[in-house]
């Protein structure tokens, strides 16, 4: 019932230890590949909000500018 039989010898370990040093290798390379993704995902948004950068920046000048020409037209008159 147990993983290890009823008189463990110093191979049954080491086979043990090969077993498990795989499924830690198996399990790295799906975090490595998880990660991988995540860092693709995150460039990508960070890709689409530096090409709108342009049209905040354009839609906050013209924002002042009107606000500006509204107070300057306000205080002439």
């Amino acid at each position: 019932m147990s993983e290890f039989p009823e008189k463990v010898t110093n191979q049954h370990l080491l086979l043990q230890i090969v077993k498990d040093i795989e499924v830690l290798k198996q399990n790295s390379v799906q975090i490595l590949a998880a990660s991988q993704d995540h860092e693709s995902r995150i460039r990508e948004l960070e890709k689409r909000g530096y090409q709108s950068q342009w049209v905040i920046s354009l839609f906050t000048a013209l924002v002042s500018a009107g606000a500006v020409l509204l107070l300057s037209n306000f205080l002439s008159f």
